[in-house]
C-alpha cells in the first residue's frame, strides 16, 4: 500500500516598487516558480507560490533572495497542506528579520451562525514569543479573536463554544494592544481544565496551565455558576470515564507483568499543558 505525500506549500511575499518587482518576476520565472504561480496582491507586493516546496531549503533559498536583492522586503512561509506547523522568515536589506515555527497547542471552532449573521471563524492559541509574534502579525491577519466581541457569551464579557469534548470560556484582551485575555479550557466529562493567561489579539498566551475545577472557579468567579452548570451536567459520563481508566490501568498493570517492560499508558492526557 503506498502512502500519500503531504503537499509542502511554500510562499514567498516580495514588497517594493513596482517596476523592481516586475524585473524580479522575470528573472526568477523558472528558477523560484513557474510564472503562473506568481501574483500581484497589490501593485507593490509579488507573491510567488510553490505547492511542491522548492527542493531546497526554505531558508536557504529565501537567504539566496535576499542577497540578490536586499532592496527589496522578503517575507517567507512554508507549510504542509491544510496550513499544518507553518514556519515563517523575513528578510530586509539582505538581514534575516525574524524566523519562527508556529506550533499551535490549542485550537477550536466558533461555528457559522446564519441567526446572529455570524460568518464563523476558528480560534487558535499559541506560546507567545517576540519573534513568533511579528510573524503572526504579518503572515496571519485572520488570527484576529477581536470580532468574537460581537457573540454574547454566558456571562458579560466572556464568549463560550465547543466541540462536544472540549469547552472554551474566552474573555478578550481589553484592548487590541493589550496581552491581558483569559482562557479557560473545560473538559466536563474528564473534570479537568486548563487555564490561560496572558491572551493577546493573534491568540498568542503567555502561559498554559493545568488547575482543578476549583482553581478555576477561583481564578474566575464570574464563570462559577456556568462551570458549575456544566460540571454537573456531566457528572455520570466522568464517573463512566473513572470506571474505564480504572480498568485500563489494570489492564495495562496486568501487561506489564507477563511482558516484564512497561507499557506506555495513553491516559494521561494534555502533555502539552504547562
Amino acid at each position: 500500500m503506498f502512502s500519500v505525500p503531504t503537499p509542502v506549500i511554500t510562499v514567498f511575499t516580495l514588497t517594493g516598487p513596482q517596476d523592481r518587482l516586475r524585473q524580479i518576476a522575470r528573472e526568477r520565472a523558472y528558477r523560484t516558480c513557474a510564472p503562473e504561480h506568481m501574483t500581484w496582491e497589490d501593485e507593490t507586493t509579488l507573491v510567488m507560490t510553490l505547492e511542491s516546496g522548492i527542493g531546497t531549503s526554505f531558508l536557504g533559498h529565501g537567504l539566496g533572495l535576499s542577497d540578490e536583492y536586499p532592496d527589496v522586503s522578503i517575507r517567507g512561509m512554508e507549510y504542509f497542506d491544510c496550513f499544518d506547523n507553518p514556519a515563517f522568515a523575513k528578510w530586509q536589506g539582505g538581514q534575516l528579520v525574524y524566523e519562527a515555527d508556529l506550533i499551535t497547542v490549542f485550537s477550536i471552532l466558533f461555528p457559522t451562525d446564519t441567526s446572529k449573521d455570524w460568518a464563523g471563524c476558528c480560534a487558535s492559541f499559541w506560546h507567545r514569543s517576540q519573534p513568533l509574534s511579528a510573524a503572526i502579525a504579518e503572515n496571519c491577519p485572520h488570527f484576529d479573536l477581536m470580532p468574537l466581541r460581537q457573540l454574547a457569551g454566558p456571562v458579560p464579557g466572556w464568549v463560550e463554544t465547543t466541540d462536544g469534548f472540549a469547552t472554551l470560556f474566552l474573555r478578550l484582551p481589553s484592548t487590541p494592544d493589550a496581552q491581558d485575555g483569559l482562557g479557560v479550557i473545560f473538559y466536563p466529562e474528564m473534570g479537568r481544565s486548563t487555564l490561560m493567561t496572558g491572551i493577546d489579539l493573534f491568540g498568542g498566551v503567555a502561559r498554559f496551565r493545568r488547575q482543578s475545577y476549583g482553581q478555576i472557579s477561583a481564578s474566575c468567579p464570574e464563570l462559577r455558576a456556568v462551570l458549575r452548570g456544566c460540571w454537573k451536567a456531566n457528572e455520570k459520563k466522568r464517573r463512566k470515564a473513572r470506571q474505564e481508566r480504572k480498568v485500563l490501568r489494570r489492564r495495562l498493570k496486568k501487561a506489564e507483568g507477563e511482558r516484564g517492560d512497561s507499557v506506555f499508558s495513553f491516559v494521561e492526557t494534555d502533555p502539552w499543558v504547562m
